[in-house]
């Protein structure tokens, strides 16, 4: 394979950096060369480049199309001037693309810098001027390289499975980008062929100490990750800056021996007033070596309706690029740590652009592409199909500069599968959990796809990190069910649960025996092969003692719908025809499950309710031991009153 290097070094003077160029040609010997150049990217116009990517899909009206086509001829003429800087008015730089530019196709172009410098120049932008050809479209692989650090993982010879843990850190909860804004569209769209191809956990909770707790775990069993996807924020700051923020762990700081301002990522922390903490590259990538991880992908994604200018501002230097400059700088600390390579995005892109090119790099990995061709098959598919629909009519974006890849050396995770079809990932909400997960009596997605609620699913997903028994409830007619499905389909596919999702309603008359073969119809074949029949046992207390001990040993999310008219029963009798001391049944009948570390155990189970007076809202109630899940935590007052009201 050709290959191009070029070496970014800085000189002392600002925007002016020494660059040395190399290359690698079959049958040729291309000259290698020097050459200082200057490149300048003012504040202003890199706030509007980050205006363009980030904002204007929001805005339909003049004067936004027109600055729209500025930014976009900025870009290329910074590009080619780039290009004109390298290869023109040297006779070696002639020499080298004349001998390189047939074979560039085939090429891996390789961009190394140093940690500090790593966004001084946005090299995805160089440009043919003369062919119009941009090379980070053109090459087989276009990627950033580091040299030196620590040694790198090596690839895995096979896998069965792609192990993906996804990091969604939150720190504003509510306040914060939707909960499923990316890796929620990548998850619930794998069509369900495809999704065999893979194993998707979600790390609950997304703490950093939760995280070296996992992948930790995973390398002990032999089959550790294969990528960490964190979704989440990004910051450029000096570690002394952030006290008042938030706690700051860095293998430099703990040294103390920190040296400026460098990149962090905000993992949530429910125990400091901020419910953040911030965690440098150098920390990450070491854990990711430590575990056998080879691959990082970080991104940062922004709600489609976030408030935005309508045109670019003002800015002093350096406010914009601060969420670039962490990115960067991050990813070269990973890479100096010693990981195989890092994916990033450069800028807060909409959800739907991530998806998108996630969606093709995961897929080209899984077919045995390396991590370098991956990424720029996925840009290629950008650039091929630039329409974003966001706010408005769909329209053409140059988004495709935004992800860049880090790779020390070209890494191929997978055995390469030339003759394998394509994976095939859909765009839509008809995907469904993996089969024979989900209860069938679980309600279908709507027929235009289920849309919002994200507050809603966050809290859900976050209050089942510490507690067993969850009651949300809501004005009548308002998605109470509808959301509950949608959580179970997302909890079961990410990992959340080890075993099925099942779904009672009790909006009319259910006694118990029809409550316990819930559990029989779940694991009915299971005990079949332990020689037990549950058709046979007539006995209710023998069916009960079975179910707790099935449900003790294969942790489940049990979703129950209540209304206010099952409520209503006879004198004596509760809704589900237990006895009369029905809170003392509904006690019992909940399985205790596993304790998680430092939290309470797996969910037991929802109760979903409704009301024309309560507000929408989410509770969780602790175990009465609050961490130790030594039984099932007490009923919620609602609940109680009304199991009270049933003995009157």
């Amino acid at each position: 394979m050709p290959v191009l290097r070029i070496n970014q070094h800085p000189t002392g003077t600002p925007n002016r950096y020494r660059v040395d160029v190399s290359a690698e040609v079959p049958n040729f010997q291309p000259p290698s060369f020097s050459r200082d150049i200057e490149f300048v990217l003012s504040p202003q116009e890199g706030e509007r480049i980050r205006w363009y990517l980030e904002d204007f899909l929001q805005f339909d009206e003049e004067p936004a199309p027109t600055i729209a086509r500025r930014v976009e001829a900025l870009m290329v003429e910074r590009g080619e001037a780039l290009f004109r800087s390298i290869f023109e008015g040297s006779y070696q730089g002639n020499q080298l693309w004349t001998q390189l530019e047939p074979h560039l196709s085939s090429t891996r172009i390789e961009i190394t810098t140093g940690i500090a410098e790593a966004t001084a120049i946005p090299w995805e932008l160089i440009r043919n001027p003369h062919t119009k050809t941009n090379l980070a479209l053109s090459a087989e692989a276009f990627v950033r390289t580091q040299q030196g650090g620590q040694p790198t993982l090596s690839a895995q010879a096979e896998a069965e499975r792609v192990r993906i843990l996804l990091v969604i850190c939150r720190p504003k909860a509510g306040e914060d980008v939707p909960f499923r804004s990316v890796a929620g569209r990548l998850v619930t769209r794998l069509r369900e062929g495809d999704r065999e191809a893979f194993q998707l956990d979600v790390l609950r909770p997304p703490t950093y100490e939760q995280l070296a707790k996992t992948l930790g775990l995973a390398k002990e069993r032999g089959k550790p990750y294969h990528i960490v996807h964190f979704d989440g924020h990004g910051t450029y700051a000096d570690p002394k800056s952030l006290d008042d923020a938030g706690k700051a762990l860095s293998r430099l700081t703990l040294k103390g021996d920190a040296t400026g301002p460098q990149g962090f990522l905000l993992f949530e922390d429910p125990d400091s007033k901020t419910k953040q903490e911030f965690i440098d590259g150098f920390k990450i990538g070491a854990l990711l070596r430590d575990t056998g991880v080879p691959l990082l992908i970080l991104n940062a994604c922004q709600s489609a309706f976030a408030e935005a200018p309508a045109e670019p501002k003002e800015t002093t230097p350096g406010e914009t690029r601060d969420e670039v400059e962490a990115y960067g700088s991050l990813a070269q600390a990973v890479m100096e740590a010693g990981a195989a390579g890092v994916v990033a995005m450069r800028y807060s892109v909409y959800a739907v652009t991530a998806a998108q090119f996630v969606a093709e790099l995961y897929g080209a990995l899984a077919r045995g592409r390396r991590l370098g061709e991956a990424v720029s098959w996925a840009r290629r598919n950008l650039a091929n199909e630039p329409e974003r629909r966001i706010a408005y009519e769909g329209r053409p974006l140059q988004d495709w500069c935004v992800p860049v890849v880090w790779e020390r050396a070209p890494l191929r995770l997978w055995p390469e599968k030339p003759d394998a079809a394509a994976l095939n990932i859909k765009l839509d909400d008809s995907a469904a959990a993996k089969p024979g997960a989900l209860d069938q009596a679980l309600p279908a997605r709507p027929d235009v796809g289920f849309y919002g609620r994200d507050e809603t699913l966050y809290a859900l997903d976050r209050a089942f990190d510490a507690h067993r028994i969850v009651l949300m409830h809501a004005y009548a007619g308002s998605g109470k069910t509808t959301t509950a499905a949608e959580f179970a389909r997302w909890y079961a596919l990410t990992g959340g649960v080890e075993g099925p999702v099942l779904f009672t309603s009790f909006e009319r008359h259910l006694p118990l025996a029809r409550v316990l073969d819930k559990v029989g119809a779940a694991f009915g074949k299971a005990l079949e092969g332990a020689g037990i029949h549950w058709d046979a046992i007539t006995d209710m207390e023998q069916r009960k003692d079975l179910a707790l001990q099935v449900l003790h040993k294969v942790p489940v999310l049990w979703i129950w719908i209540m209304s206010n008219r099952s409520l209503v029963s006879q004198p004596g009798q509760s809704p589900t025809g237990a006895p009369r001391n029905s809170r003392s049944y509904v006690r019992s009948s909940l399985p205790r499950g596993r304790r998680r570390p430092n939290s309470c155990s797996r969910p037991a189970a929802m109760k979903i309710s409704g009301s024309e007076t309560c507000r929408d809202a989410c509770r969780c109630r602790q175990c009465p031991c609050r961490n130790a899940c030594n039984w099932p935590a007490p009923l919620s007052s609602t609940a109680a009153n009304a199991l009270r009201t049933f003995r009157i």
